[in-house]
């Protein structure tokens, strides 16, 4: 299927490659195309940043939740980019920072429990204040695109992935009553870990607080630029399709 879009833009006198990891750019391409599901795209967006080059998410698969288009449509999908017919949106991504740890997330950052314990007990502080303590599988912050993703599986809100803000989420905490906070995207978030505590992004392990080890996570300096198609389903189509919502 790949290979089906790079003959397409070589008859275009575009050209193109074929790469399956997404090396340190040397010289940055107009157009990132993915083939695959939204772990591909999760993992092709990390790559690029902090670099703010448009990704067109291709559907190679059955669920693929921030495709523009389907597979069988990739040929079309490039006509319409080249005839100016597409658009760019910008997602926010989220920056966590460490002792030892640098990372940044377009769905979400997750601290949990490690392997050994898989119980945290985490404090949450918001520009300093404390706004809760509590013991459970972790906590979840998310960005509105992360809102249809995991934080959604963890009873969170979903937000429009234009709002300007972001998400707290519980994991299975171990008390009766919290619930999910939706933050503005300036805040800055503290989560301090009692115990030796696992950081995610985006599903991935980047890192490992120690007891008491604290991580900042605030909107990141870059975004992620997603190409959508004048077919490309809105976000309440999106929500029928995949999800059975309502």
């Amino acid at each position: 299927m790949a290979g089906q879009g790079l003959r397409f833009l070589e008859r275009q006198g575009i050209p193109g490659e074929i790469i399956t990891e997404v090396p340190p750019p040397k010289s940055l391409p107009d157009l990132v195309v993915t083939v695959g599901g939204d772990g591909t795209l999760l993992h092709t967006a990390a790559a690029l940043y902090p670099h703010e080059v448009p990704i067109l998410p291709v559907l190679l698969g059955a669920v693929g939740f921030l495709s523009a288009c389907r597979a069988e449509e990739l040929e079309a999908g490039l006509g319409e980019v080249l005839a100016g017919r597409a658009r760019v949106e910008r997602r926010a991504r989220l920056l966590g920072q460490g002792p030892g740890l640098s990372a940044t997330a377009l769905n979400e950052l997750a601290i949990v429990g490690t392997a050994q314990s898989r119980f945290v007990e985490v404090v949450v502080r918001i520009e300093g204040e404390e706004v809760s303590r509590f013991g459970g599988d972790g906590l979840l912050v998310a960005t509105p695109t992360g809102s249809t993703a995991y934080a959604l599986a963890a009873g969170g809100p979903i937000l429009d992935p234009g709002l300007p803000g972001f998400l707290l989420v519980p994991l299975c905490p171990h008390r009766l009553g919290l619930r999910p906070l939706v933050l503005p995207d300036s805040a800055v978030v503290e989560v301090q870990s009692t115990r030796a505590a696992l950081v995610l992004a985006d599903g991935d392990p980047v890192g490992v607080l120690s007891p008491d080890g604290k991580i900042l996570i605030r909107r990141a300096p870059k975004d992620t630029l997603l190409v959508r198609l004048p077919g490309t389903p809105s976000l309440f189509a999106r929500l029928r399709e995949k999800l059975g919502w309502p």
